[in-house]
């Protein structure tokens, strides 16, 4: 009898443990996930067991982890809540996706070496931004292309925050999108920093700076092929070191080297 008993105890614990856990595994958080094109979301987001998505890697890693791409793939819409980095080591994938980043004011954010695509036509996506920044501290944007969003006033880079954020986009190229980088902040206290990046053919314009107290400092940059480079709008500002390429619109405050 004791040994029935102890089957029936075992087989009520499995039955109450897949109850709570509806059947799949629980995973602790990690450091460092990683997502694939042929990857899991019922996988472990582990280096031999990636997940598909950048939403379900995100939510498997640590604050202040870092999600790594595989390949390149369509991974999905993602919003970051808290400190985290995306990223590759294995050269620059091409992922659709889109990135919407609503922390706290204390929170940062690096997303590097990937390349952000807006469109899919045979999947049917069109997404609306490439990094959308609605809450953060400190965003790095850094050795990314983001290219193809399309749809409406689509736009490479959003900086809508609430509170003051500081968005650097550092070695990037942004091509073919309505609105390279669009500042917006609703406090007034969004900037925008750009070294060393060329923006190319975003239509309607490069970087658009809207509202006072928001601002871009540029320094190396190149933007070319839209109606208006730079476009100031309700009182937005943007500083030049003198040695960007500006091809049309607003005249920026010309800022010394040193």
């Amino acid at each position: 009898m004791n040994g029935v008993w102890r089957a029936r105890v075992l087989v009520w614990l499995l039955a109450f443990l897949a109850s709570v856990c509806g059947g799949a595994p629980a995973w602790a958080l990690i450091d460092q996930s990683w997502v694939a094109a042929e990857g899991s979301d019922s996988a472990s987001c582990t280096a031999l067991d990636p997940c598909l998505t950048l939403a379900k890697a995100a939510g498997m890693t640590a604050t202040g982890g870092t999600i790594f791409v595989i390949d390149s793939g369509n991974y999905g819409p993602v919003t970051l809540t808290r400190s985290m980095s995306i990223r590759s080591e294995l050269g620059r994938p091409a992922i659709t996706t889109q990135i919407r980043i609503n922390a706290g004011a204390a929170d940062r954010f690096v997303i590097a070496d990937v390349d952000l695509v807006g469109t899919g036509a045979a999947m049917g996506i069109a997404y609306g931004y490439g990094v959308r920044v609605d809450g953060a501290l400190e965003v790095l944007i850094q050795d990314v292309g983001i290219r193809d969003y399309q749809t409406g006033d689509a736009t490479a880079v959003q900086i809508t925050s609430a509170y003051q954020v500081r968005v650097t986009v550092d070695n990037c190229t942004l091509y073919n999108n309505q609105v390279g980088v669009l500042v917006t902040d609703k406090g007034g206290t969004g900037h925008l920093k750009m070294f060393r990046s060329l923006l190319l053919a975003n239509y309607t314009a490069g970087v658009r700076v809207v509202n006072s107290g928001n601002d871009v400092l540029m320094a190396g940059s190149n933007v070319l092929g839209s109606v208006k480079a730079l476009d100031f709008q309700n009182g937005g500002t943007g500083k030049s070191y003198g040695n960007n390429t500006l091809t049309s619109g607003d005249i920026p405050t010309s800022q010394p080297l040193y």
